[in-house]
């Protein structure tokens, strides 16, 4: 990964996303893609705890009848995975991957500060033929979904296949983070009708494996499905800056870690916690 932090900030503030080539280096990039496509080809093997982390894309085809009928059917889906929820929980180099010195190192320009949280990891794999977007791929706001304190989230889409417009590469709308939080936070932003979108403002992100995508939860955008000849295989992390605390009673696998702080508690935190994660997955 090139160090360009200041090209980093102004992408960041001026559009509401910046994409990091080469943000995994090709050894991590390969075990991720490996443990990763070791979880879907085989979620009947899991562990009870586990498994139930699992969403198949036939219960969201199944239970989104108003976008798939006469397209997809449940049964087509197969055993395809929607979601891996807590991946940080599935194997151990998913947790190390929070503390992953690149990914801090653009968090760390972005927030502008050392005191940001990790708040969850997810997998996210569109498989070939049957992978489908959010909302039938309509542009959104993540913020109507969030719970914290305050407005302050970045979510890392790391790719570990390329993404293409065949395979449904994630859109955005440049610069509509700028608003204000109060108008960020209202549902309306939750599903947005074509015509209040200024369709100009439209980037369609094509990136190659390993690429990293940054992006303020104020931003509209949109993931399309995968009706491609290959899967577009993700890891999604979200991030909250300092002082920004979760108001939902809802927790994920090692919240609130602070990889990057100054403070000696919150250093040991995390040592103690990826201790943990390589002792139970020993």
């Amino acid at each position: 990964m090139k160090y360009e932090p200041e090209t980093w900030r102004k992408a960041y503030q001026d559009n509401g996303f910046v994409v990091v080539e080469d943000l995994l280096d090709p050894a991590t990039l390969s075990r991720m893609r490996d443990e990763l496509t070791r979880i879907i080809e085989n979620p009947e093997s899991l562990p009870p705890s586990l498994k139930e982390k699992i969403f198949f894309e036939r219960d969201h085809v199944k239970n989104n009848p108003q976008y798939y009928a006469g397209i997809l059917t449940p049964e087509e889906c197969g055993v395809a995975v929607r979601q891996i929820g807590d991946l940080a929980l599935f194997d151990a180099s998913f947790a190390e991957l929070i503390c992953y010195p690149p990914m801090l190192d653009v968090l760390e320009t972005l927030f502008e500060s050392s005191e940001f949280s990790f708040n969850y990891l997810n997998g996210r794999p569109k498989a070939a033929h049957v992978g489908n977007g959010i909302s039938n791929g309509h542009f959104h706001r993540d913020t109507p979904f969030e719970e914290f304190t305050a407005v302050n989230t970045v979510l890392v889409i790391i790719c570990l296949n390329d993404m293409t417009a065949e395979n449904g590469a994630t859109e955005f709308i440049r610069s509509s983070h700028q608003v204000s939080d109060e108008e960020a936070k209202k549902a309306c932003w939750r599903d947005v009708e074509a015509d209040k979108l200024n369709l100009k403002e439209k980037v369609k992100i094509c990136c190659d494996a390993g690429a990293g995508i940054f992006f303020n939860t104020k931003a509209l955008h949109a993931a399309g499905h995968n009706r491609s000849d290959r899967p577009r295989h993700t890891i999604l992390a979200e991030w909250v800056g300092p002082g920004v605390l979760p108001t939902s009673p809802v927790r994920y696998a090692y919240q609130g870690l602070r990889p990057r702080s100054k403070d000696a508690a919150y250093q040991l935190q995390v040592k103690m916690s990826l201790a943990t994660s390589r002792l139970t997955a020993a």
